[in-house]
């Protein structure tokens, strides 16, 4: 039995919260959407991939300018891949990464495939939808992510990384690419293509130690429900940095704080600031 098409409740608020300062009512859209409210609460909820859809349509319609689904990307990169994105930019190479987002990126949604496919000297990265078509605002926001991130894990500018990027007709982040110096191309589904040699290149932030450690997780929890991946991601920043327990919270999807804190005892015996104390 397939599992049924969703998004989770993290990539869906970052819709929501970019929606809002926008100047759209976020009410009005989740209504429309026919998304409960409470379904967002927390980091391990899935949201229907047609209710995800209906947003993306409802944001337009009420007045989100073409570029919506591009002004994503910040969104994106400190709301839903929070784990993930820690995994990517630790591993030794880009194909190290990318082999990381293919098997991942599907614990954020998996209504849209990723593949990479190597061809001749090129090497070519597809996003392709799983069922019909999904709205160029979700396509923009991925495509533009990607372009930027695996631009900024090499530590060169897009236009030094990318051949060219395939577009649906649809979408607007063909102005952000041309801006940035890469070629655009129109297609049936967003595909970027780089140079195969560039696969073997380095990442800036290589971390054996952390990539390796983040990797187990990932690989042992794949099947676990992600709010249990959310504390292990809280454990690690607990010790890795000065954050405030509120802050790592609201990162993490949690409304409110004291809901972080009993979630964090309930999963370890102690609560976040113990930890904190003593780690061991």
């Amino acid at each position: 039995m397939s599992h049924p098409m969703f998004a989770s409740s993290a990539f869906t608020r970052t819709i929501l919260g970019h929606a809002e300062q926008s100047g759209l009512c976020p009410q009005t859209l989740l209504a429309r959407a026919g998304i409960c409210a409470s379904a967002l609460d927390g980091h391990d909820q899935q949201i229907p991939a047609h209710a995800v859809e209906k947003l993306w349509l409802e944001c337009e319609q009420a007045g989100a300018a073409p570029t919506f689904g591009c002004e994503l990307v910040n969104g994106l990169a400190t709301t839903c891949l929070q784990g993930l994105n820690i995994l990517l930019d630790s591993a030794p190479t880009l194909r190290a990464s990318l082999d990381c987002f293919v098997a991942f990126a599907p614990r954020v949604t998996n209504y849209v495939a990723v593949e990479l496919q190597e061809s001749g000297d090129d090497a070519h990265l597809h996003l392709r939808p799983v069922q019909g078509q999904a709205h160029h605002f979700g396509l923009d926001a991925a495509t533009i992510t990607l372009v930027r991130n695996i631009a900024r894990r090499l530590g060169k500018t897009p236009d030094a990384v990318f051949v060219s990027v395939t577009l649906c007709p649809a979408q607007a982040a063909g102005h952000w690419l041309h801006n940035n110096g890469i070629r655009v191309e129109q297609g049936a589904h967003p595909r970027l293509t780089l140079k195969r040699s560039t696969l073997e290149e380095p990442l800036l932030g290589a971390n054996p130690f952390l990539h390796q450690s983040m990797l187990r997780h990932w690989q042992t929890e794949s099947s676990a429900p992600s709010r249990n991946d959310s504390l292990e991601l809280a454990r690690h920043w607990l010790t890795a940095g000065d954050q405030p327990i509120e802050r790592i919270a609201e990162r993490l999807g949690y409304r409110q704080p004291s809901n972080f804190i009993r979630a964090f005892r309930k999963q370890f015996g102690i609560t976040p600031k113990q930890f904190r104390l003593n780690p061991l």
